[in-house]
């Protein structure tokens, strides 16, 4: 039997990460995946990307954030509540060295468990081939359903899919099973987040894990050290004014 650990969204909580990747690790996982978005958020984003930068055994792909990053863009996107101020404190504390391997992640990554195609991505991406000069995700479902993942997934070929993005886990099971895997931790529990896939050559099985990690540290850096930091905070920690 092996084990893969996946996480997303860690969003430059390192307190929330380094829980996370310790619990994956006393559960022995063979592989880790993070799905995107690394950096902003939290006040971490660079110790995150040299955490994550430094396993042979981890696998990050790209997220939204992270390809601003990559093109130095700072525009608060429509919905987006960080703030180009923040996102311009954030890049100038990553090095070109970080920029250069984060234009190297992959956009999804697939795997064969138990017989089965399991992708693992950000969020459903757009059908038309990857340009750095396009958005490369469909619009967030603010509702999900099964229905709604059959629509924006529609081009994929998979079993499962096993996804991030809109920080909130959920499944469901429509023409395929849909895993939104939810942020490690940017999320209003001090819990880290992850999901764990056991399989073999004949069976799989996912499960989700959680353990706890010291959030309110994260806001004490958040509020002295981040631009934004307590807005950042009430609204994609504590969802207020969501």
């Amino acid at each position: 039997m092996k084990r893969i650990g996946v996480i997303t969204d860690v969003h430059g909580n390192s307190v929330a990460l380094k829980a996370a990747l310790a619990m994956l690790d006393e559960l022995n996982c063979d592989e880790i995946l993070h799905l995107g978005d690394v950096v902003d958020i939290g006040p971490d984003s660079r110790e995150c990307l040299d955490i994550l930068l430094a396993r042979q055994d981890i696998t990050c792909l790209l997220g939204n954030h992270d390809r601003d990053f990559v093109l130095r863009a700072t525009v608060a996107r429509f919905r987006s509540h960080v703030p180009s101020e923040h996102k311009k404190q954030v890049f100038d504390s990553l090095s070109e060295e970080q920029r250069r391997a984060v234009k190297a992640f992959p956009l999804s990554v697939t795997r064969i468990c138990g017989g089965q195609k399991l992708l693992f991505c950000h969020y459903a991406l757009n059908d038309a081939p990857f340009d750095w000069n396009v958005f490369p995700f469909k619009p967030l479902v603010n509702e999900p359903s099964a229905e709604k993942f059959d629509e924006i997934f529609a081009a994929t070929d998979a079993d499962a899919v096993f996804f991030g993005h809109k920080h909130e886990p959920c499944e469901f099971v429509g023409r395929m099973l849909y895993v939104d895997v939810g942020s490690a931790g940017c999320h209003p529990d001090p819990f880290a987040r992850a999901v764990v896939i056991d399989y073999d050559g004949e069976s799989w099985s996912y499960r989700r894990v959680q353990t706890p990690y010291d959030s309110e540290a994260v806001h004490r850096r958040m509020h002295s050290d981040t631009v934004a930091g307590d807005e950042l905070y009430d609204y994609y920690f504590l969802h207020k004014n969501v």
